[in-house]
């Protein structure tokens, strides 16, 4: 609420002040009564008249007539009446209304003083409050704006946190592209290396079917030349038919050798296409492995744990693996992020079966599996970006050896589990598992 000075009202005159001039009239009666003094010297008045003028012009420049116009009016009207008790020779009552007049002046320049000061004051403060008022709306406004910048950080902060996890699902995707690509490509640098010796045997074939073209052509030039010979030379003509014979039969041993070289050929060329088959089979599978998401996520060998995190990471991996041991199901679930997807491959009789399971699959697969009794056979620990990776190998006997010469066949159970730290916790954030049914104890 607005507070104001009041104003001093016109006229208005402080008890001390009143108690001044009383003192001052009574002293000025006990002049004029005096018996030493007789009476006023003129001088006396004339001077207490000048002060009550300048008194009152004192008083004019201070705004009396308007402020404090009752005071003004009646210092004016002593002023003027000490004047008429002046020249009607009246010395002490010229006297005493030349010093009336001074004190109304006086107080009406005091109050009209007073006035203006604390209409200047009141001023002022109505000046700050507006400024405070305005000061106010401009804090309400910025903290509003304040609000609304929170709430976009907010929104931000949310988007970002999405964004982080779509490009570390993207990563681990591309890791395990990379994995397949690399394991595809090692093929197909094998199947090429195959073409590549198959291609050379074919151009060796046939670089010896043109050398044995060369040869029969040769032969039967010679032939040429005996028959020429056989009817230009009739007398050698038995020993001409002679060499034709050898010469016949070499043609014939020949043809023969030419005739296997062609076949070979055929066989060459054969591989050779056998060899395009392999190639346009390996790029089938090149396609069809691009086409599969990846099992296992890149392993670059880069670490970006400190020693204490690792050795935190692997403490919550043992942690995990106790409570699987312990049949502690729930315990054992309590390390998955909510919104986990495993990859879960189940090699039977030389195929393959993928399949992707959350977190609810995941724990009746676990289940289920937590019903046979299984023997740790090896466990191992790895490190990889951000993640530290437990790799365990379980088994079990599936198919007991009928005799001595039998083979027994195990289950054989692998899980790697990738864990990484969420705030002050260990979460696993993906998990493959590769079993093998029925097969060999390796």
């Amino acid at each position: 609420m607005n507070q104001f000075i009041a104003l001093v009202r016109k006229g208005n005159v402080a008890p001390s002040e009143i108690l001044c001039i009383g003192m001052l009239l009574v002293s000025l009666s006990l002049v004029g009564c005096g018996g030493k003094l007789g009476s006023i010297e003129i001088s006396a008045v004339d001077t207490a008249i000048s002060d009550a003028e300048a008194a009152i012009a004192a008083a004019v420049e201070a705004d009396a007539p308007t402020l404090a116009s009752d005071l003004f009016e009646t210092a004016q009207a002593n002023l003027a009446s000490a004047k008429i008790a002046l020249e009607e020779k009246k010395g002490n009552e010229a006297l005493r209304l030349a010093y009336q007049a001074i004190a109304n002046a006086t107080l009406a320049q005091t109050n009209s003083m007073n006035i203006t000061k604390n209409s200047e004051l009141n001023t002022s403060i109505l000046q700050k409050e507006a400024e405070a008022e305005s000061l106010r709306a401009t804090v309400n406004s910025k903290k509003e704006e304040l609000a609304g910048l929170q709430s976009e950080i907010q929104d931000v902060q949310s988007e970002g946190t999405q964004l982080k996890q779509t490009v570390r699902d993207l990563e681990k995707k591309n890791r395990e592209l990379g994995d397949t690509r690399a394991a595809y490509g090692e093929q197909v640098a094998q199947l090429s290396e195959t073409l590549e010796e198959i291609r050379g045997r074919a151009r060796r074939a046939e670089t010896e079917i043109r050398n044995y073209g060369r040869e029969v052509a040769e032969l039967r030039r010679k032939l040429d030349v005996a028959d020429r010979r056989v009817q230009e030379e009739g007398y050698q003509k038995r020993t001409v038919i002679a060499e034709i014979d050898s010469l016949r039969r070499q043609l014939r041993e020949q043809a023969q050798i030419y005739t296997e070289k062609l076949a070979e050929a055929s066989q060459q060329n054969a591989g050779a296409k056998h060899a395009e088959y392999l190639k346009q089979k390996a790029q089938e599978a090149r396609a069809y492995v691009d086409s599969q998401p990846q099992l296992h996520p890149t392993k670059t060998g880069r670490i970006a744990l400190s020693a204490e995190q690792i050795a935190a990471g692997k403490m919550a991996l043992s942690n995990w693996e106790r409570a699987w041991q312990a049949k502690d199901l729930n315990g054992h679930l309590a390390y998955y992020e909510p919104n986990i997807i495993a990859d879960k491959v189940v090699i039977h009789e030389s195929k393959e079966h993928r399949n992707k399971i959350d977190l609810q699959q995941l724990e009746a697969d676990l289940h289920q599996m937590g019903t046979h009794a299984w023997s740790k056979a090896k466990s191992d620990t790895e490190v990889e970006g951000e993640s530290v990776i437990g790799i365990h190998r379980l088994t079990r006997l599936a198919t007991p050896a009928a005799d001595e010469n039998a083979t027994e066949l195990y289950n054989i159970w692998i899980r790697e589990v990738w864990m990484h730290q969420v705030g002050n916790d260990w979460r696993i954030h993906h998990e493959i598992w590769q079993i093998y049914e029925n097969v060999p104890n390796f």
